[in-house]
């Protein structure tokens, strides 16, 4: 193709005259076509190939060009190309006009057979190629004297956004289904079923765009059903297993917890629901469809101040317990005989507690003796201590006979005389009982599951969870328990071996609650500390997976702030899962995590993550200091002195990892201690920044002593021999290659800020995309500082300039996108490298928060594939009221190209993105953009997504380009020869796949049972496909 492409453009520079004259004809077939309304039909045609969208008024020519009659040979030619789907072409036209932005290009890519007449003859061909062009450049000359319209952006039509994936499971107990095969989770914008015996997702019911799922449960009566509360006063009942809905009710309020009874008397469900507004309510609907004889009601039963934390229903709503932050309720139906809705009357008596409660649960059994009704209640509060009520009625009776006099229905806990399980040293997370109610199982920060027998109070112990425990649910049959970590992942364990058999992990990484994020703008007290970035990267070994930290534990109890993120996760956003989770760091999973004091044990935090450009190692800086508690015996009087010598303590390790193919794994294969050290003054320099080399095996590191450090490879050599390891490769040790010290504005800090700086320095690395260049760009302290931007020579290892250009002040980003620097600071800075000079700068606003703050909140992140980068920046909405309070917080993205300082592309996210990054492998484009409500989502070219029939679309428009510049350039011998040779070459491009029925082969293979030799099967097989059999060489 390319050959005979080559052999065309010679042959049009031998033949000028030949041009000329063309170009003379064509002027006049031009306007013979023209006149003929010839247009409409061919500018059709063209737009379904991919030419351009079609106009409106294109497409009425072509509906008015229908009829008229062809005169010309070119003309007859053409319309029996056209004339054998004009109705397909039609609606090609029309369904692109329908798609949304991206689709319409991969719709217009499609080949009609409009485009590919196989059985034409070659003067037809000939004629079919002049009047195309002829009448293309006619609309040309059209489109140039009508009156330009408004045009869109084109890149906006080629950038898409995907769905969100992920997000933290809602802390709601999980729902067995009956046969307990499934498993039903929530987050906030669908329920999600699992298989319990596989772990992997089976559906999914979203909720829609709009709101947030807020409670869900399963009808008593039709397990098969769900009732579905969302934040838009909606309730949706869910038919899971077919995924179709089957009623909706808008009740006008938000329904934070949910219970199903069956309504006595009948085979229909009653939903208890707590709903929040001004005040708290338990209300009680009868939700009924059309189907149903009977009609939706309301019936209200509670209304109290207190927020309610969970709610349970008994007996077919005999008895309600609920439990309030401070005080636990049990309600007793008065009118028990009667079943309608109206008479669902309780009396409620309340009991105070001392501690706060965390989780409440509550069993029912009927008493041997006298045959009433036994309610035992459990409770655990934030010390952890677990409260067994047993017979709470009876309890409320004795009360009421010694206070004849007094009507007041709230009593102390302490007055019943409840025992006392204390094992948990913090708040407990979760209480159940067992389905026999001879045990409680219980579990709280410890990451231990606690299995009280009852008889004896002894407690039996799990320990080791990879997380706090905050939900525990009991199966149907009780054969199993589901444990909702505080890491985002749900295991079913049995209840005989206490094996996990099912883990259901989601995406773990920091989870920032709306209580942490700033309330104010510009105020003292508000911090985007618990924003700062993500390390985050895409594999290029498997272009779909997604590397990232995440902490070990985030229960919502308890709002630390900023926790250490001592692991790594991989998660497939093609599969939607996460694939795997190890430890870069030593954590506290297995060993004691609370000191003598009772503070918790601080892990080492993974500050930054980055893999080589073949995927098969991977770096990591972990950094861990002591705790200033941990350090007080180290104070003299002198807070600069007792700080610097915690500081000395600091420990900070560069670690490579090799991949390891057979265990899913990544190897640890060289630690590298302090690898900034300053050797005079024996002090630890932290590491601010990491960059993998793009075209070899390495790393570059720049650290706070103001010095940039490359680490490579060498194979481990003993006596001149390679040192093999067990699986017989040969060993690596990565050591310093290459140290270069940049110049140093002043001596050396090793605080979080210099002494008179406005702001602490910042650090960032960016390799070229041969990476001969390593940019080192060093933010200043002050309006007198403002930093500079090192070019460093990769191979020689030399600074060969030094830019003051470029004002950074604030530093938030630099990269290298072919021939341009990119640097974010409080602009965008692009500065053309080759001519030495600014490309353009794009101003930006982050209004509200000062130039510190925004380094933690502003991202960068290039893709020299596709030669452009995105920037990410916070969106705060102001209340109305207070124009200095936060209403809203949001994240917008924008795509840049280096030749115009307009975006190409943006996008606003309902949250602020915690982590950017490029997505890598052979020809990725896009971007992957990571949230503070744990949400990944990709960015992508359209056209790539969409568009797979381009490239064969494009084979065929050079090989229509080729053959019409044969038929206007080379004379008759010619002509016929490469004629001849792209008329093959045309047919094996455009040549329609074969039909091929079951009869064909079934006429060949049996052949009224004829014996055939195997050749002569094999070659009748080749020719039903099109092909001719040939011996081998």
């Amino acid at each position: 193709m390319a050959d005979t492409a080559q052999q065309l453009k010679r042959k049009r520079e031998s033949l000028p005259g030949s041009q000329k004259k063309s170009k003379k004809q064509r002027k006049s077939e031009a306007h013979t076509a023209q006149d003929a309304g010839l247009n409409g039909d061919i500018v059709a045609t063209t737009t379904a190939t991919g030419a351009r969208p079609q106009s409106p008024a294109v497409s009425k020519a072509h509906e008015t060009s229908k009829g008229q009659s062809r005169k010309s040979k070119a003309d007859a030619a053409r319309e029996d190309a056209v004339a054998s789907t004009p109705s397909g072409v039609e609606q090609d036209s029309k369904a692109a006009d329908s798609l949304p932005n991206g689709a319409q290009d991969a719709t217009e890519a499609k080949p009609t057979s409009a485009d590919t007449p196989l059985k034409q003859s070659k003067k037809e061909r000939k004629a079919l190629a002049k009047a195309t062009k002829d009448v293309q450049e006619v609309e040309s000359s059209k489109s140039q004297l009508s009156k330009p319209k408004k045009q869109k952006n084109k890149h906006a039509a080629t950038w898409a956004l995907s769905p969100a994936q992920g997000s933290w499971f809602l802390p709601i107990d999980p729902i067995f289904s009956l046969d307990e095969k499934y498993l039903l989770l929530a987050n906030p914008k669908n329920v999600q079923i699992y298989f319990t015996e596989t772990s992997l997702l089976a559906s999914v019911l979203p909720v829609g765009t709009a709101g947030f799922v807020t409670a869900y449960a399963l009808s008593s009566t039709q397990p098969h059903r769900v009732y579905v509360a969302d934040s838009n006063g909606l309730i949706t009942l869910w038919d899971w297993v077919e995924g179709t809905k089957v009623g909706r009710w808008d009740i006008g309020v938000t329904v934070r917890n949910m219970a199903v009874i069956t309504q006595p008397g009948s085979d229909e469900d009653l939903v208890y629901c707590h709903e929040v507004g001004s005040s708290h309510t338990v209300s009680v609907h009868a939700l009924r469809t059309k189907s149903q004889a009977s009609k939706t009601e309301l019936k209200r039963v509670l209304k109290t101040p207190s927020s309610i934390t969970s709610i349970q229903v008994l007996l077919e709503g005999r008895y309600v317990v609920i439990s309030t932050p401070e005080s636990m309720l049990v309600g007793k139906r008065v009118k028990v005989t009667k079943t309608a809705l109206h008479d669902f009357e309780y009396v409620w008596r309340e009991l105070k507690f001392a501690k706060r409660i965390t989780t409440c649960s509550s069993y029912l059994r009927l008493s041997v003796k006298d045959q009433r009704d036994v309610l035992d209640v459990a409770v655990g509060d934030e010390i952890g201590v677990v409260l067994l009520f047993e017979d709470i009625l009876a309890g409320f009776a004795m009360i009421e006979l010694g206070q004849k006099g007094n009507k007041s229905r709230t009593d102390n806990a302490e007055s019943l005389r409840p025992k006392l399980l204390h094992w948990h040293r913090d708040a407990v997370g979760s209480v159940k009982w067992s389905l026999d109610g001879n045990y409680l199982i219980s579990g709280g920060d410890e990451t231990v599951l606690t299995i009280w027998q009852l008889t004896t109070g002894k407690p039996q112990h799990l320990p080791h969870l990879t997380a706090a425990i905050e939900n525990i649910v009991v199966s149907p049959s009780g054969s199993s328990y589901a444990l909702s970590l505080a890491n985002n992942s749900v295991i079913i364990l049995s209840t005989t071996e206490l094996e996990a058999k099912t883990n259901i992990i989601g995406i773990q990484t920091r989870r920032v609650n709306p209580e942490q994020l700033p309330k104010r703008l510009n105020h003292a007290g508000s911090s985007t500390h618990i924003l700062q970035s993500v390390p985050l990267i895409m594999d290029p070994v498997n272009a779909q997976h997604v590397l990232f930290t995440v902490p070990s534990s985030q229960p919502r109890q308890r709002n630390e702030g900023l926790r250490p993120e001592p692991y790594l996760q991989t998660y497939d956003i093609a599969n939607q899962r996460a694939v795997t989770r190890q430890a870069m760091t030593r954590n506290n999973a297995t060993d004691t995590n609370m000191a003598p004091d009772g503070r918790r044990i601080a892990e080492p935090n993974v500050d930054h993550l980055q893999i080589s450009y073949d995927g098969q190692y991977l770096a990591t800086i972990d950094e861990w200091t002591p705790p200033k508690a941990d350090a007080a015996y180290l104070n003299e009087g002198n807070d600069a002195i007792s700080e610097e010598e915690r500081l000395l303590r600091r420990e900070v390790y560069l670690k490579i990892w090799r991949r390891d193919e057979k265990n899913g794994q990544w190897s640890l294969e060289t630690r590298i201690d302090s690898p900034h050290m300053v050797e005079d003054l024996g002090r630890n320099s932290r590491v601010l920044g990491l960059a993998a080399h793009p075209t070899v095996q390495g790393f570059a590191t720049i650290g706070e002593d103001h010095v940039v450090r490359i680490w490579k490879p060498k194979t481990r050599l003993r006596d001149g021999i390679v040192v093999r390891g067990a699986d017989k490769r040969g060993l690596i040790n990565w050591s310093l290659s290459q140290s270069i010290e940049l110049p140093n504005p002043d001596k050396l800090w090793l605080s979080e800020g210099s002494p008179g700086s406005e702001h602490p320095r910042q650090y960032r690395l960016a390799f070229s995309a041969d990476g001969s260049i390593l940019a080192a760009a060093v933010s200043g302290t002050s309006q007198e500082d403002r930093g500079l931007v090192h070019l460093i020579d990769a191979n020689a290892g030399t600074i060969r300039r030094s830019m003051t250009e470029i004002d950074l002040t604030v530093l938030c980003g630099v990269g290298i996108v072919g021939r341009h620097l990119v640097v974010v600071s409080d602009c965008i800075t692009v500065w053309d490298l080759v001519d030495d000079d600014l490309a353009y700068v794009a101003p930006f606003s982050t209004e509200g928060l000062d130039p510190s703050e925004s380094v933690s909140v502003v991202r960068l992140a290039v893709n020299e594939v596709g030669g452009t980068f995105a920037v990410s920046l916070p969106q705060f909405e102001k209340a109305e009221a207070q124009a200095s309070r936060i209403k809203r917080v949001s994240s917008k993205i924008l795509i840049f190209g280096t030749e115009q300082k307009e975006p190409i592309w943006s996008h606003n996210l309902p949250a602020i993105t915690l982590a950017l990054a490029a997505r890598k492998g052979k020809g990725e484009k896009g971007y992957v953009a990571l949230d503070s409500i744990s949400c990944i989502r990709t960015i992508t070219p359209a056209a790539g997504r969409l568009a797979v029939p381009a490239p064969q679309a494009a084979e065929e428009s050079a090989v229509e380009r080729n053959e019409d510049d044969l038929v206007e350039e080379v004379d008759n011998a010619e002509d016929n020869a490469a004629s001849r040779a792209l008329e093959n070459l045309m047919l094996e491009n455009e040549y329609d796949k074969p039909v091929v029925t079951h009869q064909d082969l079934e006429n060949i293979f049996h052949n009224d049972n004829a014996p055939q030799a195997p050749k002569d099967v094999f070659s009748a097989v080749i020719g039903l496909f099109g092909g001719v059999a040939k011996a081998a060489a």
